[in-house]
């Protein structure tokens, strides 16, 4: 019984945490879900998408701050299934993106969100 119970503990202890190991690193897709409005990512570039159309210059600013604050919540998260340049681009995309905001200029801030999007299609996938 005891040889039994040894040998459940050298193997399937590492098995265990072989396995624990391989779901986290690959629940990047479920760490990207929000949880609300609070760290809605994609929700928050696509309502400044709009803004940015429609040229509501305040409304497009506030919603890159709710972005902002939403990729900090988010980046904790994720950080650990993305690879660390990926987050790095993310973050100077967003730095991009305000300056395009700063100056107005539609069609850099259409890019910009663009940019983000699809990099926030690929974070952990």
């Amino acid at each position: 019984m005891r040889s039994r119970l040894l040998r459940l503990i050298y193997y399937g202890l590492p098995a265990l945490v072989v396995a624990v190991s391989v779901l986290a690193l690959n629940s990047g897709i479920l760490l990207k879900r929000p949880s609300g409005e609070h760290d809605d990512v994609a929700g928050h570039l696509r309502l400044l998408l709009h803004h940015a159309d429609t040229q509501r210059w305040e409304e497009a600013r506030d919603a890159a701050r709710k972005a902002g604050e939403a990729w900090l919540r988010m980046r904790g998260r994720i950080h650990l299934t993305s690879a660390r340049d990926e987050v790095e681009t993310f973050d100077l995309e967003l730095a991009g993106l305000r300056g395009a905001l700063e100056t107005g200029d539609p069609v850099q801030a259409r890019i910009a969100v663009h940019r983000l999007l699809a990099l926030w299609e690929d974070l952990g996938s």
